[in-house]
């Protein structure tokens, strides 16, 4: 089930995007919960383009159209990245990381399916961000996640 793609942008950096099976968390809510990791294999990065960001969202999209009874699991990373000096709105990396993949993945509008974000705020380290994405078929049993993920963070 584990894949791997490479992608290089129209600027030069080059990425790996892999979908792997946390097997564990599968047998537990009968699904396969798979994890997406976007690795960037350069060391340095200036910016990526609106048409590069796309094409990660496309990889995902074709990822759930072939493997339709599947939710993926994001976790946006707490590495550093240079923010534009004019934007107006503090944010830590981990939220501009979730906020843009959040804001891509609507904009592709892809009605088929469907994704949710698990925020966990930690005063200590920062808050942590994740989406959750499916088919719309698995609707009801990503909503289940999200109620045990929450139950559990409130204990």
């Amino acid at each position: 089930m584990d894949e791997e793609f490479k992608f290089t942008t129209d600027e030069g950096y080059e990425y790996l995007v892999i979908f792997q099976e946390h097997s564990n968390y599968s047998s537990i809510f009968g699904i396969k919960i798979i994890d997406v990791s976007i690795i960037l294999m350069n060391e340095e990065i200036e910016y990526n383009s609106y048409k590069s960001l796309i094409e990660f969202i496309k990889i995902i999209n074709n990822y759930l159209v072939k493997e339709e009874n599947v939710i993926l699991y994001y976790y946006c990373d707490i590495s550093p990245i240079k923010m534009r000096i004019k934007r107006k709105v503090e944010m830590s990396p981990q939220q501009f990381r979730n906020q843009l993949f959040v804001t891509m993945f609507e904009r592709s509008k892809s009605e088929n399916f469907v994704s949710r974000q698990i925020i966990v705020k930690d005063i200590e380290n920062g808050d942590h961000y994740t989406s959750l994405i499916t088919d719309k078929i698995n609707e009801s049993k990503l909503e289940n996640i999200i109620k045990e993920l929450e139950s559990l963070l409130k204990k």
